[in-house]
Parts: structure tokens; sequence; C-alpha cells
């Protein structure tokens, strides 16, 4: 049984989905895997490196309109500070890690936001991008 929270979380990040698909050229979008129904604890948007604007750049912009977002908190674990130097075993050249720790953000599904906060932020982003 849903939750009224958890029917927001997926309406929200099925209205920013829908709504930026069009911008797929310049931004990789999260998709639940088959015959999944996750409740989702934000958006995900990784830059191509292809878009006018970097990672950093649409932050900004997105943090001066007073749009909230996150970074992704670990990315490749084995650049992170207290894993030089630890033995380990790695398989492949980690570059979508990579890609992940340098190019991904992400954007809030509260359920508090209301369909004009969520047109905001997809206007926003789609002007970031032009």
């Amino acid at each position: 049984m849903d939750l009224p929270n958890e029917k927001r979380r997926r309406s929200n990040f099925f209205k920013l989905s829908q709504s930026l698909e069009h911008l797929s050229d310049r931004l990789i979008l999260p998709k639940a895997t088959e015959e999944s129904n996750p409740s989702w604890f934000g958006f995900p948007i990784t830059v191509r490196d292809n878009s006018p604007k970097n990672r950093n750049e649409l932050v900004q912009i997105l943090n001066n309109k007073g749009i909230g977002t996150r970074l992704l908190f670990a990315g490749n674990l084995i650049r992170q500070p207290a894993f030089i130097d630890t033995p380990r075993r790695v398989v492949g050249d980690l570059k979508y890690t990579d890609q992940v720790m340098k190019d991904t953000f992400w954007i809030g599904v509260w359920p508090g936001l209301t369909d004009e906060m969520l047109k905001y932020i997809i206007q926003s982003i789609a002007e970031a991008l032009k």
C-alpha cells in the first residue's frame, strides 16, 4: 500500500522525468529498473560532456534561483582521501564511476513540492541549458 508521501514523490519524479526528457541530449536522466516501483529519494541528473554548462555551473545557476541541489555523497570511493593507499581490487577503468562523481547532482522530490515549484525547476534547467 502506497502512503500519500510515496505517491507524491513518485509523481514529482515522473513530472521531472517527463518534462526534462527533451534535454536528454545534454542530461542523463534517471530511470527505474524494470518491474520496480521506487519511492524516490531525489532526482539524480548527470550532465553530459556536450552540455553548454557543466555540473558546477548548472548547480550554481539553480542555487542562485533558490532551487536546492545536492552533490552525490561519495562518487568513486577510491578517489576519496580516506582510501588512498588502502589495499583493494579494482575491476575496469571506473570511467562511469568517475563520470557520476564529476557530473551528477540531485534535485529533491519532496512531497511538499507544488506543481508551480516543479514548473519553476524545469524551466530553470531548460533556460540554463539553452
